[in-house]
């Protein structure tokens, strides 16, 4: 069999979408400056790989592909099968081009991602074009549809996959947690534009690539949506670190980058792994700036030491906010204390600090987001993002919103929280919160210069 693994374009009136590989996918004006590399699918196409398929993968927002040009190359490769990932803000224009393809070539179209997983039954009672869907993490799913296809076995033994059978929609059992994650291959990285994908905060120097060495997060904010949606459970799952590491140099040797970005979900859930990964990365002589996503009061001055002498360059702390009944409420109950000591210790440690804030989550006010903004003067990070809280269909934060009867729209492009509010907060209404993002983004841009 023959199967295209894809990331369609996206790309509407100017603004252009960030999807597979995002946590909180999003459009912004022109070209993104930040491209995640979209992991499930680049596993699920190695995965494949490994099984003894013919896969190809085409990243079409990684290599700038307008629909026209992307369609031409589906119709050259001729693929028997379609694995596409969706989300939320992109569900619609998604389905548009699944139609466009189903016009020029008879294939199966399945459908993957948080939105997908979501929304299964519904896609399938309303979308016609879609054939199946695998929910989840679906490198397993995948291979496992595959083989039922190719051996034209029954499908309903194919756990994580959802179907028609005649008029009937068959919701499969979920596949388990992929507790080994070493059973999968390393990632598919021949096929897409390694250069182009991009996680430079705080100046982490050019080319670097992403790479995870675990999987998965025990906390339960409310807001966040792989380990709600994606993940099943709250697990935290991780690599061995001699094997992390192999891949690690397999990149530097062979595409020469000159950093590395672990886009865990949470990196430093585990001390003692952490300080394995150092240790490997010691003991091997690797001399390379490295940089990943953690939680702050999970850090303690020991661990940043260890981290700084294997090279680490720069952290990803998720702050949300400053105010602690905010952190309370959705379930972050982080010591908003402890991180603004351990943010200034990592800056004296000589590890630059990037912090991501979301504002709108329930209980804001404008007296919070003071309370953020003061916060961040007072630890002056070396670089910070903002964005608008999105309750993104599967996760508590959505579930709660519409059972309060406070969702302001089902218009899924509008769950893009780079530029849109889809929810207020009591005090603040939508309106307000697009203007306050406005604003801290003036004042970011500002302090900046």
């Amino acid at each position: 069999m023959r199967i295209l693994i894809a990331n369609f374009p996206w790309c509407v009136e100017g603004q252009c979408g960030v999807r597979a590989g995002s946590r909180w996918p999003f459009t912004a004006q022109g070209p993104a400056t930040y491209l995640p590399f979209p992991f499930f699918l680049a596993y699920t196409a190695s995965y494949l790989k490994r099984n003894g398929y013919q896969v190809k993968m085409i990243d079409a927002i990684a290599e700038s592909l307008d629909e026209e040009s992307f369609l031409e190359r589906v119709v050259r490769y001729k693929p028997q099968m379609i694995i596409a990932e969706t989300s939320t803000p992109s569900f619609e224009h998604d389905i548009g081009i699944a139609l466009r393809i189903k016009e020029r070539l008879d294939t199966i179209c399945v459908c993957v991602g948080p939105h997908a997983t979501v929304y299964a039954r519904d896609i399938l009672t309303t979308h016609p074009v879609i054939d199946y869907v695998l929910m989840g993490e679906y490198e397993l799913a995948a291979a496992g549809l595959a083989d039922a296809l190719e051996q034209k076995r029954d499908i309903q033994y194919t756990e994580g996959v959802a179907y028609r059978q005649g008029r009937e929609i068959r919701i499969n059992r979920p596949g388990p947690t992929l507790k080994d994650l070493d059973r999968l291959p390393w990632p598919e990285r021949e096929d897409v534009p390694l250069y182009n994908y991009n996680d430079g905060f705080c100046g982490l120097p050019e080319p670097h690539v992403q790479m995870l060495a675990s999987r998965g997060c025990p906390f339960r904010c409310t807001f966040c949506l792989w380990p709600q949606v994606m993940y099943q459970e709250h697990v935290h799952r991780r690599r061995d670190p001699r094997l992390v590491i192999d891949e690690l140099e397999w990149l530097i040797r062979t595409y020469d980058f000159k950093a590395v970005y672990f886009d865990d979900d949470t990196f430093n859930v585990n001390k003692p792994y952490v300080v394995e990964i150092c240790n490997e990365i010691k003991k091997r002589g690797i001399h390379i700036p490295w940089a990943a996503m953690a939680r702050a009061d999970l850090m303690d001055q020991e661990l940043l030491r260890e981290m700084r002498e294997a090279g680490m360059y720069a952290i990803k702390y998720g702050i949300e906010s400053a105010n602690i009944e905010i952190l309370r409420r959705c379930k972050k109950n982080m010591d908003i204390e402890r991180c603004r000591k351990i943010v200034k210790e990592t800056k004296k440690i000589g590890i630059r600090v990037h912090l991501t804030f979301c504002l709108g989550l329930p209980g804001e006010t404008p007296h919070t987001i003071q309370e953020s903004l003061c916060f961040l003067r007072q630890v002056d990070p070396d670089s910070v993002q903002f964005s608008l809280a999105t309750p993104f269909p599967g996760t508590e934060l959505y579930n709660d919103l519409k059972q309060n009867n406070l969702l302001k729209t089902r218009d899924w492009s509008q769950y893009n929280g780079n530029i849109r509010a889809v929810a207020g907060t009591g005090e603040l209404s939508p309106a307000d919160l697009e203007r306050y993002l406005g604003q801290v983004r003036i004042l970011q841009k500002n302090s900046s210069r």
